[in-house]
């Protein structure tokens, strides 16, 4: 299975995408690269490129052909960039501005046009598949490039040309991560359209955008969705499908898109780059059922034990592109690092392993506290954190943004300080309370953890 060959499905005069002021029809993916793209048989190419119609060509065009290539985030340092060409044995870096590398050394030919660096390059074998790498949000570490192949990432792909033809995705997602790419791939094969505003922008004039091209389905993070159901006049979008993963789901932003989008189906997506999509849930419930230990929906297996998560995805290459290093155990399992309860027939997201905050040795989860908070009718978003402590090592800490901006913020800090005190154990209380205006999003669309 390539690309081109499940494009080449579609009726020729398909349109693609849709961005501000341009379509981008089937014929202009699948046919712009011809001309020298056998030479590039067995390459290494590193792609950074900003535009997703551009992109897409591209893929497109080499998937088939190339070894192996590695879809990077534009944001990604030139540093960060060269080392993963390093590390796996790049040949080429297709990128916007080829002077981004003039200071590095050790780095690969740079090129910004696929024709040149075709023309330059001296075939070898076709491989049976190509490799489409990832990189991995780098949230616990350096990041590290995943291995996948358009079948393992496409497998729960809906292919049906004549109901996709009146689907149009809303793209939130850099299309390099892996939720971006899942959005990408299932519109493009499916015959849908992909509605692909300027990644800049903000997202009141994203959603103007899917508004003015009628979009019908979309996919982000819970915590995108919170600040997406108060922006202004997105209930004039005509929403059949919302998505939402990445993140710990709560029942309140489930009610809160059900209640908007009344036509939607809402789905939430386990999924990681590692181990790809493992299950979605369609019940309006957070968590998933009990059951799927037994029976997996989706054909990946999971498994809780000592309360961690673990998911075993035979599609999935077990080790990081270019390493040794292993993800995953001898039997296939992959650590998910996320820790859940079992509540009567619910499996329950507690949260990361990693973010775990040691208040005098109790374990507390961030996810567990937000998730209490965001219940309450005053807060919109919130962020905890650990704050040093001499004595208990660590106590709980938030930042909050209000619902409404004009509430007084003393009074809000005093009334969100005892619903912690009467809804959450003495350790897991905040022992501060910051209200902020805003949070930062990473390119995944999750709340920038990291707090100076």
């Amino acid at each position: 299975m390539i690309l081109r060959d499940s494009l080449k499905k579609l009726p020729n005069n398909s349109i693609l995408i849709l961005s501000t002021n341009k379509k981008i029809y089937r014929d202009e993916i699948t046919t712009h690269y011809k001309k020298n793209i056998n030479r590039l048989a067995g390459a290494r190419v590193l792609i950074c490129l900003s535009d997703v119609s551009v992109a897409l060509s591209i893929i497109t065009a080499l998937d088939g052909i190339v070894e192996a290539f590695a879809l990077i985030s534009p944001a990604t340092s030139s540093k960060l960039i060269s080392l993963f060409a390093v590390s796996g044995n790049f040949e080429a870096i297709l990128c916007n501005d080829t002077k981004t590398f003039n200071d590095l050394k050790n780095v690969p030919p740079v090129f910004h046009d696929l024709d040149t660096l075709a023309a330059s390059f001296t075939p070898r074998k076709i491989p049976k598949e190509t490799r489409w790498l990832i990189t991995t949000s780098g949230t616990t570490g350096e990041p590290k490039l995943v291995s996948h192949t358009l079948m393992s990432l496409s497998r729960t792909t809906k292919v049906d040309s004549v109901r996709g033809a009146n689907v149009r995705w809303g793209m939130l997602y850099d299309y390099t991560r892996f939720a971006g790419l899942q959005v990408l791939l299932q519109s493009v094969i499916s015959g849908s359209k992909l509605i692909v505003p300027p990644f800049k922008d903000s997202l009141d004039k994203k959603i103007k955008n899917f508004i003015d091209h009628d979009c019908t389905h979309l996919s982000a993070t819970p915590t995108l969705w919170r600040k997406i159901v108060m922006t202004t006049k997105v209930n004039q979008i005509n929403l059949l499908q919302a998505t939402l993963g990445g993140e710990v789901v709560d029942d309140r932003i489930l009610s809160a898109i059900a209640k908007l989008f009344p036509k939607a189906r809402i789905t939430h997506i386990f999924a990681s780059t590692e181990a790809g999509v493992g299950f979605s849930v369609s019940d309006n419930r957070e968590g998933f059922p009990l059951s799927y230990l037994k029976k997996p929906p989706l054909g990946v297996d999971i498994k809780v034990t000592n309360g961690k998560l673990y998911v075993r995805n035979k599609r999935v290459y077990s080790k990081y592109f270019g390493s040794d290093i292993s993800f995953a155990s001898k039997g296939g399992w992959v650590d998910t690092g996320d820790s859940v309860e079992i509540k009567k027939d619910r499996v329950l997201f507690r949260g990361r392993e990693d973010g775990v905050i040691n208040v005098g040795g109790d374990k507390v989860y961030p996810e567990e506290v937000e998730n209490v908070l965001l219940k309450h009718p005053l807060v919109a978003a919130v962020r905890v954190y650990a704050k040093p402590n001499p004595i208990t090592g660590f106590l709980v800490a938030a930042d909050v943004t209000l619902i409404n901006s004009n509430t007084d913020e003393k009074e809000a800090r005093k009334v969100l300080q005892t619903y912690s005190l009467e809804a959450l154990d003495r350790h897991k209380a905040l022992a501060s309370i910051t209200i902020v205006p805003r949070f930062d999003l990473n390119s995944s669309g999750k709340i920038v953890r990291e707090v100076l």
